[in-house]
């Protein structure tokens, strides 16, 4: 597809994107004017609500409102990013030769032949420009050896220091040491193709108005349905990438990227996510990366549930710490005009995409309120308590777009062997591991995004089992909630002799329950399901937490 076509599709859901938008908009709007006036008078045959009632129904509508727009943002961001607008051509037979490339490999308690095989990725580059330093900070002196007489064995640097302040700490202790115009960082398990640092100078040097450049990367390992939902959940973050080009919001995932050296130093520290929170100093300072939909590296997904658990815990407590640390800071940029309102929109969005997909717990509890308090729902006239049914469609074609821009990405990306009957797989995976990331998301907001030195674990293992326990109960609650509001639908047509509601429409909770019960309740025994079937096979797991 010509550039010019892929702009006039993206332009094109922009346009449907901005009629969900004012619809979910008016509806709001008309919600809120009908509670006030619910609050005000009775109307025949209706209760009139008092102001706790009042108070849920709105408390209820604005979570209904917020996840409604971010699932609209997140599919309308990836239908762009299927349609790859933003990208730059660049010519491989125009490279100098003469920009020099700093390779930095961060390593902590890892297995020498992990290290070994990134290693001879790079032996194997075509741009032949760069030195590369292995940054070792293990404690284990067996392990540090083995890493070091890997590295001098294939002609590479071997660095040690003692160091406490995790990744970005053991990278501002080597950046200064080295010399290369531009820095480049991978992650001991990504494999780098071997044109990648040539495609990664080519653009450097073609185009000034970058700080870094940020490829993707595919996967070796996905052997299993569970690798396959861990690389599906990083396609999406790739395919958004392509639609954050054209708004200057690029983020640095941690591994494959390159910088200017001015940008890349120094690296924010203390953060769960210093690749997030260095993205938005760049940002802030009026600079932007480019996304390089191409693959850059080979890496290894997380082999166990609690392994992904776990990583996903640090980086959504990072991710959405960040609306903390520099939420004031944008407002005031935005003011001062240093950027754009749509970026400083596209952050937040970033930052608060897991509080807004897990807010559909809260909403159920919400609903609960209203339901054994026996409050109204009370939304847009004419369709009264329906609207609960027209917005979870809405939101169900939503997540249906996204799904499929998704898999599409996934597909063309040829990052990983990808299948048609993988999809539901992803879906339900993701649904019954949703509920774990309640407490990350939530706890990044009021900032418990620090890595303390000597307190914090990089990523620290997740009671996977405990907690499955009580999601597990509380959904089965919810499943009763839901049989109970079954039981009062049926009220509405007979005499049951139980029947408790005096709003006629009271009835469609039992959706909402139904679906919250389901994913809570199967938590436990999926988790006992993932931990058994999928056994660690690359890593020893004496080796993830750290």
């Amino acid at each position: 597809m010509s550039m010019q076509k892929r702009i006039i599709w993206s332009r094109i859901n922009h346009i449907v994107g901005y009629v969900f938008y004012t619809f979910i908009v008016a509806y709001f709007i008309w919600s809120i004017v009908n509670i006030a006036d619910r609050g005000k008078a009775s109307y025949v045959g209706l209760d009139k609500l008092n102001a706790t009632g009042v108070a849920f129904n709105i408390i209820a509508l604005i979570f209904e409102v917020v996840g409604f727009f971010f699932a609209l943002y997140f599919a309308i961001q990836l239908i762009d990013g299927v349609l790859r607008v933003g990208e730059v051509p660049y010519d491989l037979s125009k490279v100098s030769g003469k920009t020099k490339v700093t390779v930095i490999v961060p390593i902590h308690n890892v297995q020498s032949f992990v290290l070994e095989e990134t290693l001879i990725g790079f032996k194997e580059q075509s741009y032949k420009n760069f030195d590369l330093w292995v940054a070792d900070d293990s404690k284990d002196e067996e392990l540090r050896a083995a890493c070091k007489e890997v590295s001098e064995k294939h002609n590479f640097t071997y660095y040690y220091e003692a160091n406490e302040n995790f990744k970005s700490g053991m990278l501002n202790l080597v950046i200064p040491k080295t010399d290369g115009e531009l820095l480049a960082f991978f992650d001991v398990d990504h494999i780098p193709k071997p044109d990648i640092l040539e495609k990664f100078v080519a653009i450097m040097e073609q185009y000034p108005e970058f700080a870094f450049i940020q490829a993707k990367f595919g996967f070796r390992n996905v052997t299993n349905l569970l690798h396959v939902w861990e690389a599906m959940s990083l396609m999406q973050t790739f395919c958004s990438s392509n639609a954050r080009r054209e708004l200057g919001t690029v983020l640095y995932c941690g591994s494959s990227v390159v910088f200017r050296r001015e940008y890349a130093y120094p690296i924010p520290e203390g953060q769960m996510t210093e690749d997030f929170d260095q993205s938005v100093q760049i940002i802030k300072a009026g600079k932007k990366g480019y996304f390089l939909d191409e693959v850059g590296a080979m890496s290894l997904v997380p082999e166990t549930i609690s392994h992904q658990i776990s990583q996903l815990f640090r980086w959504f407590t990072g991710q959405s710490g960040a609306l903390y640390d520099h939420g004031w800071s944008l407002f005031k940029g935005v003011v001062k005009r240093k950027i754009r309102f749509r970026q400083a929109i596209d952050i937040v969005f970033s930052s608060m995409l897991v509080v807004a997909a897990t807010s559909f717990y809260f909403l159920g509890i919400i609903y609960s309120v209203l339901y054994f308090a026996k409050i109204p729902l009370v939304r847009a006239w004419f369709l009264g308590q329906l609207w609960l049914i027209v917005i979870l469609s809405l939101t169900f074609i939503i997540y249906f777009a996204t799904i499929s821009a998704t898999t599409l990405y996934s597909m063309k990306s040829a990052t990983f062997p990808l299948k048609l009957y993988h999809v539901p797989f992803f879906l339900t995976f993701g649904s019954l591991t949703a509920p774990f990331f309640l407490i990350p998301a939530f706890k990044g907001l009021v900032g418990k995004n620090k890595l303390i030195p000597g307190k914090t674990q990089w990523n620290k293992k997740v009671p996977i089992y405990r907690n499955a326990t009580i999601f597990s109960v509380i959904g089965l609650f919810f499943l009763y909630l839901a049989v109970d509001s079954i039981l009062q639908q049926l009220c509405g047509n007979f005499d049951l002799g139980f029947c408790y509601y005096t709003d006629p429409y009271i009835n469609y909770f039992f959706i909402l329950f139904g679906m919250i019960g389901l994913t809570l309740t199967f938590s436990l025994p999926f988790m006992l399901f993932a931990s058994k079937i999928f056994k660690p096979r690359i890593y020893e797991e004496k080796h993830i937490y750290h």
